[in-house]
Order: C-alpha cells, then structure tokens, then sequence
C-alpha cells in the first residue's frame, strides 16, 4: 500500500488474499520446492498466517516434555514471549470491536453445554471445556508477531547480520563437527564458516537441511544421494529419526447459518480506493479493515480409549456468503496419527503415510466426532435460528458417530501447523530411540548443531503453535548458551565467509 509504510501482510484482513499461489516457482511468498504451504519470505509462516496466539497450558509441557523443560522449567521462557508478542483480542486502535455479532450467539450454546467463558490470553492456563474472544499478535492495529516482537525490538547493539535472498543448500561436517554451511547467495555459491549452527527452518526446512547433510534416516539419506542434494559417503552417515513421526491439526469444515451473521468480505480494501474503511486503516490502523474476522475460540478435552484429545474450534462470520457462520473444527493436543517427511521423485519435500485420523484405534476420529456431534446437538437445541449447513443434514446422520465419522473422512483436510519433525528428547535417535535433538536442543551424533523450531515439539501443542515456537527459541537460547558457556551462539557476520 504504496505511501503507508503497509504490505497485504500487514493488514489483517487482507491475509487472505496473500500470496495463495502454493507451489508457484514464479511467487516469491512460498518455497516452490515445498508441496505443503512453507513461507519464504521474512517471518516465515508468522508474516502470512492468521496470528492467533495461544500459550500452552502448563499440562502441555509436564505431559509431553522431560526434565528441564516442564511447566515450572517454561515459565520464564512463556513470561518472555508475553512481553514481547502479548496477545490480544482488540486489534483496531480505538479500541473498539467489529465484526462480533456471532459471538452472543454461540456463547449462548457454550454456556447452555456447561463450558467456561475465559479471557484467552489472561487465563491462558484454562484449556478444558473454555471458549473466549480469539486473540492475536496485535501491534498497533497491524500484524505483530515475532518480527515485531523480536528482530525489530532487538538490542542495537546485537551482531545479528540478516542476509535475505540466500538459500542454505547443506551443512559443511568432520563426523559431528559442523564447520560451515554451504548456500546460494542470488545465484552465487557461498560457503559460511562457523564454530556453531542453529537452524530454525520449520519442519519441510530443517528436515531437508539435514538430509542433504547426512544426518537422517537411511532411506531418506539415499534419496538425497539419488538427487545430488546428498554428497556425503554412506561411511559417514548419522542414522538419525529426522522427519519421522510428525503431526498436523486434521481440521474439518463446519458451517451454519443464522440471521445474526453478517457477511465479512474484505476484496474491496484493495481495489476500492474511496472505501471510507480503507482510509480508517490506512491513516489511523483502526475499523473494520484492521480485523481477521476470527471472533470465538474453543478449547475442549475429549476422553477416548485410554488417552485424551484436544478439540478446537475458531469461529468466524462467513467471507462468501451472507448469514453464515465458519466454524471449522480441529482436534490436536494428544493426537495419534503422524506421517514422514520425506523427499518425493521429483525433488520437492513431502510427506509420506497419512497425518490425519490414521491412528489405529481411530481414536483422534471419534474424539473429532464425539465433539462435532455434541456442539451441532446443542445448537440446533438451544436456538431455533441455527440452521447446520456443514454437514448436510439431508447426507449425514449429525446425531450419530459413525456418520459422523464417514462426513470427517470424506472432508478433512491439513491445517498447516506441522510438527515434531526433530522431536526433543532423552531417547538418542542415533541409538534407537525417537530424539533428534537433546534437552539443550543439540542434535544428537553432532557437537555443535541445534535445532529451534517446531520439528523439536515431541507432540502436538495445545492450539495455534506459534507461541510454542518462539518459546522454543527463548529455552533453546537459553540452554545452549548454558551448555557452550561461550557466549551466544551465531553465524558468523558476512565478512568471515569466503566464495565456494
């Protein structure tokens, strides 16, 4: 938005509308060599996702996590995000709300099934049966995020250098020794040396990083090979679960319609210039324009077989058609079903298996189901205006679970929030076990190689992941500095590297 310091980005409304061309060479928002939605531009996933920023609860990390890094290990670490990203509901700078008129309506159904109303961000460690006004990473009527938070708010006197349009082919190694990387500088070769190296390129990033490195599985290191990404001779391999085993939230389509939704379509911000709402955003960050149109979140524990699941769901007023409500419908913390990350025959990083309700009990499938079927029995009971489009009524049975069961089958899709790719633990990978990295965030078989991104969760967190990942960055910082006691840890600036 030429003349107000404001990119599509920036704009919530407009997230939507950016960048949707997945898997196009020619768009410089995605990596073209990734078959799943992968952000290549500054930010990563935190300058084009929705922003919804959820703390986990202190259960997530006692659950799922070793010593080190329970609740009690976390706190300082969550305490530091909250400062620096805090959460919000509130996004224009007048402080007022928009697009909230589904909200009294299903209060009113949550309440009548006995949930909790909480404020999401101060309550944060409140996850079972709650709902609340969605929350995001607000700054100032725009996104905010880590960016913000982060690299923008650093100290100015940091030795952080930031080198865009450069593309980190491999790891340079002795055994476990990393020396460098090698990268592609606009087209140029160029070899970085280093004492140590932390990536943080998301779990289709760092997997195949470490692939082409010879650090992964062996059927995945041969790909490599196969491909020319993989130079290392097979005597120097670390056999390491590197992509094994990683989740995504399964996420369902639910509609309904009710007179009190009203239409939230925002094409016009861009190409209606006399839009008195655009003026609004553009001179002042506030209206209608500076909203997502995500009004309720839900969080609910769903007992099945001997575990529990997490079933999440964020509501918002239709974008397409008028006096309908969205409310698509997840299930995540405590999720069997994984799949790998793997190279395909063409080059490009994947996956392999089934992510969504594979697990062999079809326990992640009845949790979804048992939850979907309890909230569109209480709608239909509470308020005689909420009419269930999603699923069709007339096609599936929504009082029963089997039928339930078949509609989630025949809809279900990804929700982008992939995880545990180098999961975080005691067991060493390289000695059989599922640990990629170790409780400093060392990567097992190496000496100085961390990993700080979301591939370290060793299950699915507990909503939107971001908060979790930047958390990650805060302990990881915090352990390999402790555990190196050498100072920080970083690439070298640009004038130690050297032309390949």
């Amino acid at each position: 938005m030429k003349g107000y310091n404001l990119t599509s980005f920036d704009v919530w409304s407009m997230t939507p509308m950016a960048g949707r061309s997945r898997g196009d060479p020619s768009d410089p928002v995605y990596c073209s060599q990734v078959t799943e939605l992968a952000a290549c531009i500054l930010g990563g996933g935190t300058a084009v996702n929705a922003g919804q920023h959820f703390r986990p609860p202190n259960r997530y990390w006692d659950k799922f996590y070793p010593d080190g890094w329970k609740a009690k290990d976390m706190f300082d670490a969550n305490e530091e995000v909250s400062k620096r990203c805090p959460a919000t509901y509130v996004t224009s700078t007048d402080g007022q709300e928009y697009h909230v008129e589904i909200y009294p309506v299903l209060k009113k159904i949550f309440l009548g099934m006995n949930f909790t109303e909480v404020s999401i961000a101060g309550e944060w460690d409140k996850k079972e049966k709650v709902f609340g006004r969605d929350v995001f990473y607000t700054y100032k009527g725009q996104r905010g995020g880590p960016l913000r938070g982060y690299y923008l708010d650093r100290p100015k006197n940091d030795q952080l250098t930031l080198q865009l349009h450069t593309k980190v082919d491999n790891l340079i190694r002795e055994n476990g020794v990393i020396t460098g990387v090698n990268a592609t500088f606009n087209g140029q070769r160029i070899i970085y040396k280093s004492k140590a190296v932390v990536l943080a390129a998301g779990v289709f990033g760092t997997s195949p990083l470490l692939f082409n490195s010879g650090i992964g599985p062996k059927d995945q290191l041969e790909n490599a090979s196969k491909l020319g990404f993989n130079n290392y001779n097979p005597s120097t391999w670390i056999d390491s679960p590197v992509g094994r085993g990683v989740y995504d939230n399964p996420t369902i389509t639910v509609q309904i319609d009710h007179p009190a939704a009203q239409l939230y379509n925002v094409t016009d911000i861009y190409w209606n210039p006399q839009d008195p709402l655009k003026t609004q955003l553009l001179v002042n960050r506030t209206g209608a324009y500076t909203f997502y149109g995500r009004v309720l979140v839900m969080f609910w524990d769903i007992p099945v077989g001997d575990t529990i699941i997490g079933a999440q769901t964020i509501c918002s007023p239709s974008a397409s058609v008028d006096k309908r409500i969205s409310c698509p419908w997840y299930v995540g913390e405590g999720i069997l079903s994984n799949a790998d990350v793997v190279y395909t025959a063409d080059g490009k990083i994947s996956w392999r298996g089934n992510p969504y309700f594979s697990d062999p009990k079809g326990l992640d499938i009845t949790a979804a189901a048992i939850s979907l079927r309890d909230f569109l029995a209480a709608g239909t009971k509470t308020d005689p205006d909420f009419k269930v489009v999603a699923p069709d009524p007339k096609t599936y049975d929504i009082s029963d679970i089997e039928s339930l069961k078949k509609y989630i089958n025949s809809t279900r899709t990804g929700n982008n929030h992939w995880q545990g790719s180098t999961k975080l633990g005691t067991d060493d990978g390289t000695k059989g076990g599922n640990a990629v990295v170790d409780v400093n965030c060392k990567v097992y078989g190496t000496d100085n190689l961390y990993i700080t991104d979301a591939g370290i969760a060793p299950r699915m967190t507990t909503g939107n992941p971001v908060w979790m990942i930047q958390v990650f960055g805060e302990k990881c910082a915090e352990r390999i500095h402790e555990s190196r006691k050498k100072g920080p840890v970083c690439i070298p600036r640009p004038k130690e590297y050297i032309k390949a």
